[in-house]
Protein backbone atom coordinates (compact mmCIF):
# COMPACT_ATOMS: atom_id res chain seq x y z
CA UNK A 1 0.00 0.00 0.00
CA UNK A 2 2.94 2.21 0.92
CA UNK A 3 4.45 1.85 -2.49
CA UNK A 4 1.29 2.24 -4.35
CA UNK A 5 0.72 5.55 -2.71
CA UNK A 6 4.64 6.98 -3.48
CA UNK A 7 4.28 5.81 -6.84
CA UNK A 8 0.72 7.97 -7.41
CA UNK A 9 2.79 10.65 -6.26
CA UNK A 10 5.23 10.13 -8.21
CA UNK A 11 3.16 9.98 -11.37
CA UNK A 12 0.81 13.02 -10.48
CA UNK A 13 4.26 14.89 -10.25
CA UNK A 14 5.94 13.45 -13.41
CA UNK A 15 2.88 13.73 -15.59
CA UNK A 16 0.50 16.32 -14.19
CA UNK A 17 -1.04 17.07 -17.64
CA UNK A 18 -1.89 13.51 -18.89
CA UNK A 19 -5.32 13.03 -16.40
CA UNK A 20 -6.85 16.01 -17.31
CA UNK A 21 -9.88 15.08 -14.96
CA UNK A 22 -10.69 11.84 -12.98
CA UNK A 23 -14.38 10.57 -12.37
CA UNK A 24 -14.34 8.93 -8.55
CA UNK A 25 -14.84 5.36 -8.87
CA UNK A 26 -16.15 2.95 -6.20
CA UNK A 27 -16.81 -0.73 -6.62
CA UNK A 28 -16.97 -4.08 -4.65
CA UNK A 29 -17.61 -7.76 -5.81
CA UNK A 30 -19.36 -10.53 -4.58
CA UNK A 31 -18.66 -13.71 -4.59
CA UNK A 32 -15.19 -15.87 -5.40
CA UNK A 33 -16.10 -18.99 -7.04
CA UNK A 34 -17.44 -19.45 -10.93
CA UNK A 35 -19.95 -16.65 -10.55
CA UNK A 36 -18.42 -13.01 -9.93
CA UNK A 37 -20.79 -9.98 -9.42
CA UNK A 38 -18.69 -6.30 -9.85
CA UNK A 39 -20.55 -3.50 -8.91
CA UNK A 40 -19.24 0.07 -10.24
CA UNK A 41 -20.44 3.44 -8.39
CA UNK A 42 -19.41 6.46 -11.02
CA UNK A 43 -19.00 10.08 -9.00
CA UNK A 44 -18.04 13.64 -11.29
CA UNK A 45 -15.37 15.38 -10.41
CA UNK A 46 -16.63 19.29 -9.93
CA UNK A 47 -13.46 21.20 -11.08
CA UNK A 48 -13.35 20.36 -14.53
CA UNK A 49 -16.21 19.24 -17.40
CA UNK A 50 -16.34 15.31 -18.55
CA UNK A 51 -18.98 15.11 -21.22
CA UNK A 52 -18.12 11.23 -22.30
CA UNK A 53 -17.91 8.40 -20.02
CA UNK A 54 -17.53 4.99 -21.59
CA UNK A 55 -16.23 0.93 -20.09
CA UNK A 56 -14.16 -0.74 -22.12
CA UNK A 57 -13.57 -4.72 -20.96
CA UNK A 58 -11.48 -7.12 -22.35
CA UNK A 59 -12.23 -11.02 -21.01
CA UNK A 60 -10.39 -14.03 -21.30
CA UNK A 61 -11.11 -17.54 -22.79
CA UNK A 62 -11.77 -18.78 -19.43
CA UNK A 63 -14.53 -16.51 -18.32
CA UNK A 64 -17.35 -14.66 -20.19
CA UNK A 65 -20.61 -12.68 -19.44
CA UNK A 66 -24.27 -13.71 -20.79
CA UNK A 67 -24.92 -11.72 -23.84
CA UNK A 68 -28.83 -11.30 -22.71
CA UNK A 69 -26.82 -8.83 -19.83
CA UNK A 70 -24.83 -6.81 -22.04
CA UNK A 71 -27.72 -6.38 -24.72
CA UNK A 72 -29.48 -4.65 -21.36
CA UNK A 73 -26.57 -2.53 -21.01
CA UNK A 74 -26.61 -1.59 -24.60
CA UNK A 75 -23.16 -2.80 -24.80
CA UNK A 76 -21.34 -3.32 -28.45
CA UNK A 77 -19.46 -6.92 -28.79
CA UNK A 78 -16.32 -7.71 -30.00
CA UNK A 79 -16.37 -11.60 -30.95
CA UNK A 80 -18.38 -14.57 -29.79
CA UNK A 81 -19.84 -15.44 -26.99
CA UNK A 82 -20.73 -19.03 -25.98
CA UNK A 83 -21.54 -20.14 -22.64
CA UNK A 84 -21.50 -23.42 -22.85
CA UNK A 85 -18.20 -23.83 -24.15
CA UNK A 86 -15.28 -25.00 -22.12
CA UNK A 87 -11.67 -22.94 -21.94
CA UNK A 88 -10.00 -24.51 -24.10
CA UNK A 89 -12.48 -24.11 -27.06
CA UNK A 90 -13.60 -20.54 -26.49
CA UNK A 91 -11.36 -17.49 -27.27
CA UNK A 92 -11.28 -13.71 -25.88
CA UNK A 93 -14.26 -11.34 -26.50
CA UNK A 94 -14.41 -7.38 -25.26
CA UNK A 95 -17.41 -5.41 -25.08
CA UNK A 96 -18.41 -1.57 -24.05
CA UNK A 97 -20.59 0.57 -23.57
CA UNK A 98 -21.97 4.18 -22.65
CA UNK A 99 -22.23 5.22 -18.98
CA UNK A 100 -22.64 9.01 -20.31
CA UNK A 101 -22.73 10.97 -23.53
CA UNK A 102 -23.83 14.57 -23.98
CA UNK A 103 -22.17 17.33 -26.07
CA UNK A 104 -23.50 20.27 -24.05
CA UNK A 105 -24.06 19.13 -20.34
CA UNK A 106 -21.23 17.50 -18.16
CA UNK A 107 -21.59 14.64 -16.28
CA UNK A 108 -22.41 15.54 -13.04
CA UNK A 109 -25.01 13.26 -11.91
CA UNK A 110 -24.19 9.57 -10.63
CA UNK A 111 -23.91 6.68 -12.40
CA UNK A 112 -23.96 3.05 -11.63
CA UNK A 113 -23.42 -0.13 -13.64
CA UNK A 114 -22.47 -4.03 -12.24
CA UNK A 115 -21.56 -6.86 -14.47
CA UNK A 116 -22.05 -10.88 -13.82
CA UNK A 117 -18.51 -12.66 -14.71
CA UNK A 118 -18.87 -16.75 -15.21
CA UNK A 119 -15.80 -18.64 -15.26
CA UNK A 120 -15.87 -21.30 -17.93
CA UNK A 121 -15.41 -25.17 -17.15
CA UNK A 122 -11.38 -25.96 -17.54
CA UNK A 123 -10.04 -29.26 -19.18
CA UNK A 124 -9.49 -31.70 -16.80
CA UNK A 125 -6.28 -31.96 -15.12
CA UNK A 126 -4.02 -35.27 -15.06
CA UNK A 127 -2.26 -34.04 -11.54
CA UNK A 128 -4.28 -35.47 -9.10
CA UNK A 129 -2.66 -33.23 -6.54
CA UNK A 130 -3.83 -30.11 -8.37
CA UNK A 131 -7.81 -29.83 -6.92
CA UNK A 132 -8.31 -26.05 -7.45
CA UNK A 133 -6.78 -23.67 -10.15
CA UNK A 134 -6.72 -19.61 -9.49
CA UNK A 135 -7.51 -16.92 -12.22
CA UNK A 136 -7.15 -13.60 -12.95
CA UNK A 137 -10.23 -11.64 -13.12
CA UNK A 138 -9.46 -8.49 -14.96
CA UNK A 139 -11.83 -5.24 -14.39
CA UNK A 140 -13.48 -3.11 -17.33
CA UNK A 141 -11.84 0.13 -17.55
CA UNK A 142 -13.76 3.30 -17.70
CA UNK A 143 -12.58 6.16 -20.22
CA UNK A 144 -13.63 9.37 -19.52
CA UNK A 145 -13.38 12.17 -22.00
CA UNK A 146 -14.23 15.85 -22.37
CA UNK A 147 -14.91 15.55 -25.71
CA UNK A 148 -17.34 13.93 -27.83
CA UNK A 149 -17.97 9.50 -27.13
CA UNK A 150 -16.42 7.45 -30.11
CA UNK A 151 -18.87 5.78 -32.07
CA UNK A 152 -19.59 2.04 -30.19
CA UNK A 153 -21.86 0.72 -33.33
CA UNK A 154 -19.63 -0.61 -35.46
CA UNK A 155 -16.59 -2.16 -32.74
CA UNK A 156 -15.29 -0.83 -29.66
CA UNK A 157 -12.59 2.02 -29.89
CA UNK A 158 -9.00 1.25 -28.54
CA UNK A 159 -8.51 1.55 -25.03
CA UNK A 160 -7.49 5.18 -24.38
CA UNK A 161 -4.47 5.12 -21.55
CA UNK A 162 -4.65 9.08 -20.69
CA UNK A 163 -8.05 8.78 -19.88
CA UNK A 164 -8.73 5.14 -18.26
CA UNK A 165 -9.53 4.77 -14.89
CA UNK A 166 -8.39 1.14 -14.13
CA UNK A 167 -8.71 -0.71 -10.84
CA UNK A 168 -5.54 -1.36 -8.57
CA UNK A 169 -7.31 -4.51 -7.02
CA UNK A 170 -5.73 -7.45 -8.65
CA UNK A 171 -9.11 -9.93 -8.60
CA UNK A 172 -8.74 -13.42 -8.93
CA UNK A 173 -10.99 -16.16 -8.71
CA UNK A 174 -10.55 -19.75 -7.25
CA UNK A 175 -12.74 -22.49 -8.70
CA UNK A 176 -12.31 -26.67 -8.56
CA UNK A 177 -10.77 -28.35 -11.37
CA UNK A 178 -11.62 -31.99 -12.71
CA UNK A 179 -9.49 -35.00 -12.98
CA UNK A 180 -8.42 -36.95 -16.01
CA UNK A 181 -8.92 -40.38 -14.26
CA UNK A 182 -12.82 -39.54 -13.66
CA UNK A 183 -13.53 -39.66 -17.28
CA UNK A 184 -13.93 -43.16 -17.50
CA UNK A 185 -17.38 -42.96 -15.56
CA UNK A 186 -18.17 -39.51 -15.54
CA UNK A 187 -18.31 -39.81 -19.39
CA UNK A 188 -20.71 -42.93 -19.70
CA UNK A 189 -23.04 -41.71 -16.89
CA UNK A 190 -23.28 -38.37 -18.92
CA UNK A 191 -24.60 -40.48 -22.08
CA UNK A 192 -26.80 -42.38 -19.60
CA UNK A 193 -29.11 -39.82 -18.40
CA UNK A 194 -30.34 -38.20 -21.13
CA UNK A 195 -31.02 -41.53 -22.76
CA UNK A 196 -33.21 -42.87 -19.10
CA UNK A 197 -34.53 -39.52 -19.32
CA UNK A 198 -35.68 -40.20 -22.85
CA UNK A 199 -36.69 -43.32 -22.63
CA UNK A 200 -38.81 -42.91 -19.86
CA UNK A 201 -40.26 -39.34 -21.19
CA UNK A 202 -41.19 -41.89 -23.95
CA UNK A 203 -42.68 -44.71 -21.80
CA UNK A 204 -45.23 -42.22 -19.90
CA UNK A 205 -46.19 -40.14 -22.57
CA UNK A 206 -47.22 -43.66 -24.37
CA UNK A 207 -49.26 -44.33 -21.43
CA UNK A 208 -50.79 -41.19 -21.63
CA UNK A 209 -52.06 -41.64 -24.67
CA UNK A 210 -53.36 -45.09 -24.13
Amino acid sequence: MKMWFISLIIFLVLFPDTIFSAPGISSHYKNKGFHTRLEYVIDSDPTKPTHCLFVWHRLPPYLYIEPDELYQLNATIVGFINIEASASQSHPFAYCFLLYNSSKIPFRNRRKFSINIHSRYLDPKSDQNQQYETLYLPEPVIHFTEKHCPYLGSGCPAPLSETGIESPRELTVTIPVGQEYHLAFVFPLTCLFPLIGCSLLFIFSGKNRA
